[in-house]
């Protein structure tokens, strides 16, 4: 180690061992990767390990690239088994191999635990859940809870309850700390113990999982399979996570992008293909809202002056779409997506269409008037303004739940697809309306 690099770290060095793992995590993405081996060798195991949750991917697999199995096995010997599951799971096949074995050498259980967490996708409950619980069945004693507190101690700090299963291992109830420690020891669990009111099957996805904590307000929950039989429980800070990757991929999505970009922002050719995609719908879209106007070349060329307020309709349709679009995709993240849900807002969305396209198009159509002196053009700008903002605030409701219904992400919905979807509607009432007007004259 050279005395520039002791020199650079100096007040680090001295603090490192007090800092949250968060923010030496922090000040790795300001640091060579010589630092992070400087950074590395003075951190205790459990604060290497804990380390490795917070660093982002690539700074992850770069760190753990430079370690052998054995080595990598070590570190996530000191995580929790979801955090566990995570880390190996980035790794390459092979590597996740070497590293399991090495775990299953020392703890066999663990590599158990772990194994079973990494068969379950990311993104749902099973993803999420730890298998570090302490579970006592319905007759037991306080004293008996206890005894089993006892043998998680290495998991009892993050611990709020004792789950409690009937006979046959099913998911019952639960017995908080504070009973506990003010109970006799004598006192059966039944006298103490609260009934289940929530839980969630291993399957569910992430996403309904935060709605549950959400809609609850609590901090724990359980996990089971299909037959009610306690597997794990998934803790409020993992939720975290999911409301702040879900929020991610919503804004990601709604510009047409994808939450893989900060994954690969260090790429800019892998950028570029993410974003493509989605750009060219909208340069598809673009072009046939040229094609559109071609076809109805003959009225605007009679009428030349209708051709300015093309923006007016475009930008007005995109702007009342994305945000009924906005308020659906809402009512989906917080759980609300029940169908009486939906065509309430579906109504909701056409008054209130209905009540911003009268103003705006009344007044579009006297400043038409006034502009180019002619009381038919400001009769089809204010008629066509006031059914295309009408028309958009019922597609940008529709267009969630059908992207929904079809298994795709309703945030894509406020994002360039509908949007220049709301564009060619638009050109389309105006240019019929111009048509309309204009023959009966």
């Amino acid at each position: 180690m050279s005395e520039d690099e002791t020199t650079s770290l100096s007040i680090d060095t001295q603090t490192l061992g007090t800092m949250h793992a968060a923010d030496i995590a922090d000040l790795f993405e300001h640091t060579t990767p010589t630092e992070h081996a400087l950074i590395m060798s003075i951190l205790d195991a459990e604060k290497r390990a804990e380390l490795l949750v917070y660093l982002d991917a690539r700074e992850r697999r770069d760190l753990l690239g430079l370690r052998s199995p054995a080595q990598i096995a070590e570190l996530v010997g000191e995580l929790e088994s979801d955090d566990a599951a995570d880390v190996i799971g980035e790794l390459e096949e092979q590597t996740q191999i070497r590293v399991l074995a090495a775990i299953e050498s020392e703890d066999p259980n663990e590599a158990q635990e772990v194994r079973a967490l990494m068969d379950y996708p990311a993104d749902t409950a099973g993803g999420l859940m730890q298998a570090e619980i302490a579970s006592i069945t319905f007759g037991a004693t306080a004293s008996e809870a206890l005894e089993a507190l006892r043998a998680s101690q290495d998991d009892a700090d993050s611990m709020h309850f004792i789950f409690v299963t009937d006979q046959q291992g099913r998911f019952i109830g639960v017995v908080r700390m504070a009973r506990l420690a003010l109970a006799h020891p004598n006192s059966p669990i039944a006298e103490i113990f609260e009934p289940k009111f929530v839980d969630v099957q291993a399957h569910v996805d992430q996403e309904e999982v935060a709605q549950l904590f959400a809609k609850y307000d609590i901090i724990t929950l359980a996990v089971v399979d299909k037959n009610e039989q306690l597997l794990g429980r998934i803790m409020v800070d993992d939720v975290l996570e999911v409301w702040a990757q879900e929020a991610d991929e919503d804004a990601f999505r709604m510009v047409g992008s994808d939450a893989d970009e900060l994954q690969y922002q260090h790429n800019p050719f892998r950028l570029a293909f993410i974003r493509l995609p989605w750009l060219l719908i909208n340069l598809v879209g673009s072009a046939a809202t040229g094609w559109m106007l071609y076809l109805f070349q003959g009225t605007l060329i009679d009428h030349i002056v209708l051709i300015t307020f093309v923006p007016v309709i475009t930008a007005m349709a995109g702007n009342v779409g994305a945000q009924s679009a906005m308020i659906m995709i809402r009512n989906y993240a917080a759980g609300r997506d029940q169908e009486r849900s939906v065509w309430r807002h579906l109504g909701r969305e056409s008054i209130t269409g209905i009540f911003i396209g009268g103003p705006c198009g009344i007044l579009l159509g006297v400043g038409a008037t006034l502009w180019h002196g002619s009381w038919h053009v400001g009769l089809i700008v204010a008629i066509s303004l006031f059914l295309v903002m009408t028309v958009s605030a019922i597609i940008g409701s529709l267009a969630p739940s059908i992207f929904r219904r079809l298994g795709i992400d309703p945030a894509i919905a406020a994002g360039p697809f509908v949007t220049t979807a709301n564009d060619l509607i638009g050109i389309a009432i105006y240019m019929l309306v111009a048509a309309t007007v204009l023959s009966s004259l």
